[in-house]
């Protein structure tokens, strides 16, 4: 409205001038050009004051996630070794939000030996991925007792018991490198042989042959190279290769 109102107002001047030889065109072209300057200039300062609230809104936004307090947090004394991979759910509840009705999973009484392998099934939204997010203490339960190894998971050192128990969730997450990158992620000091074993237990031992470089084949960006399911494969082999008790 401003550069309107200035463009309207500067023509009917200059056109008096003009009329009054007191102002010639190419003057008035001139007059034109300094004010679009000067009006953009002030268009720019208005856009600072508008990314600076913007910036404010985000700075915000970005320090209520740092200054976040995370609610699962270490025991004052944790036990820092996990004895086996034994699992126990004790009477166990939980809901994503506060009360009784809000809850996904209730009254769960479950006994797993270590070393056993236990298939649950259900339809999609019964809370399998919940059920087992609790074993490593990504959540805590609202009711009951999780137990690894015998001992309470809110017993353990978070970094102890989540390096005893390995998970592939149904999104694998691969990333640009080679085969043996993604499968040795996270680990220093892994062996060519450790990753080949690994390879054969899951069955990619054929497609890993065929490749001219092995497990030194670049894989692409979220290893679109290779199929959902050898994906897959890859992604239990990153589990395998941490010989976790769960």
């Amino acid at each position: 409205l401003t550069m309107y109102c200035c463009i309207l107002a500067l023509s009917w001047m200059g056109a008096q001038m003009i009329v009054g030889s007191t102002l010639t065109t190419g003057e008035l072209m001139s007059l034109f050009t300094y004010t679009m300057n000067i009006l953009m200039s002030l268009m720019m300062l208005s856009m600072i004051f508008v990314m600076l609230s913007m910036s404010m809104a985000s700075a915000q936004r970005i320090a209520e996630i740092l200054e976040e307090k995370p609610s699962i947090v270490n025991p004052e004394n944790p036990v820092m070794t996990v004895a086996d991979g034994s699992i126990e759910f004790d009477h166990v509840a939980f809901g994503y939000y506060t009360g009784k009705d809000k809850y996904v999973l209730e009254d769960i009484n479950l006994k797993i030996k270590a070393g056993e392998t236990i298939g649950i099934l259900g339809p999609t939204g019964s809370s399998k991925s919940t059920l087992m997010s609790l074993i490593p203490r990504l959540y805590d339960a609202s009711e009951g007792t999780v137990r690894v190894g015998g001992v309470d998971v809110r017993d353990y050192d978070l970094d102890s018991l989540r390096n005893s128990v390995a998970m592939v969730l149904q999104k694998n997450v691969l990333f640009s490198g080679t085969i043996l990158d993604n499968i040795a992620y996270g680990l220093e000091h892994v062996t060519e042989k450790e990753v080949m074993e690994v390879i054969k237990d899951v069955g990619l031992e054929d497609m890993i042959e065929k490749l001219p470089d092995g497990i030194y084949t670049q894989l692409g960006e979220h290893g679109d190279k290779l199929s959902g399911g050898q994906r897959q494969r890859i992604s239990i082999a990153r589990a395998l290769i941490r010989k976790p008790k769960i």
